[in-house]
């Protein structure tokens, strides 16, 4: 019996998921990418900032000018063209790419923040799957790349969320939410400053996202709920990006859930998507008939 049982874990599941994660992240670098041309020149022209670790002048360790940051920038953008399309060049597109992207932050001397931290981890995951190969959602492939991705987003949602819960009671009544929404440097918006004033709402939303964050870890192994689950986990990405500035973090969080939902579940609704996609062709094939 515990032979079989070991079998079965490591059996092959369904690899469509991710070959629509490629195509996410693909989407979402050029996201990140495009966000990105507004710190080309800023962070070059201010001589006075410094690291967060010490003294240092920022504009004493710039490594390229603004005319090559610009060109890196732009070259940046053409590895994601082998990304989105894949194949043979999906990996050394998203190497090709982050190797530019952070070569680009190296240049512009900016502090290496939890979103560039999390797109690296992405990446060193997305390199050991299948995303190079053709036709993955008529394939089965090794569980053990969306293992790592398992454990890549328990790491990151478990931790934040249980950190919250345990060291800041702010977060239990939602007076943290209320404060993050109007700091001038990540929130402030028309709509983030309304929500700031219903203290119900902010509580609720406080405890909508401590509850994904600190249940992610536990339910992302039960199959059934990893839809559910992850459509949560939209929502919440959804929400702070309306609200907030946070760079690419939520984008790039989201590119890889079709990788992490349930290959069983995650191939029943794509085979559900492309029935329905075939029966609205059928539909418009009998009307122009």
């Amino acid at each position: 019996m515990r032979a079989d049982a070991g079998q079965a874990r490591w059996a092959s599941r369904w690899a469509g998921g991710w070959a629509l994660t490629r195509v996410a992240f693909g989407l979402a670098a050029v996201d990140a990418q495009l966000a990105r041309w507004r710190d080309v020149r800023a962070a070059l022209a201010v001589p006075e900032l410094v690291f967060a670790s010490g003294p240092t002048r920022i504009s004493d360790h710039v490594l390229f000018g603004p005319v090559a940051a610009w060109i890196l920038w732009g070259v940046a953008f053409l590895p994601l063209v082998g990304v989105i399309l894949g194949r043979s060049w999906a990996r050394a597109g998203v190497l090709s790419w982050f190797v530019l992207h952070a070569t680009l932050l190296a240049a512009l001397g900016l502090n290496v923040r939890a979103p560039e931290r999390f797109v690296f981890l992405l990446v060193v995951a997305l390199l050991f799957s299948p995303i190079d190969e053709p036709a993955l959602h008529r394939k089965w492939r090794s569980p053990a790349p969306r293992w790592l991705l398992i454990l890549l987003y328990s790491s990151l949602y478990g931790s934040t969320g249980w950190l919250k819960l345990i060291v800041d009671p702010a977060w239990w009544t939602g007076d943290a939410l209320r404060y993050d929404l109007v700091e001038r440097f990540h929130a402030g918006g028309v709509l983030a400053t309304w929500l700031s004033g219903h203290p119900a709402l902010c509580l609720a939303m406080s405890w909508f996202t401590l509850g994904f964050e600190a249940l992610f870890p536990i339910l992302v192994w039960w199959p059934a709920a990893t839809p559910w689950l992850l459509l949560v986990g939209v929502g919440m990405h959804v929400g702070i990006g309306a609200l907030m500035h946070v760079g690419p973090l939520g984008t790039m969080a989201m590119s890889a859930y079709p990788a992490l939902c349930d290959p069983d579940r995650a191939e029943a609704l794509w085979k559900r998507a492309v029935g329905v996609l075939d029966r609205v062709r059928g539909l418009r094939g009998g009307t122009l008939g």
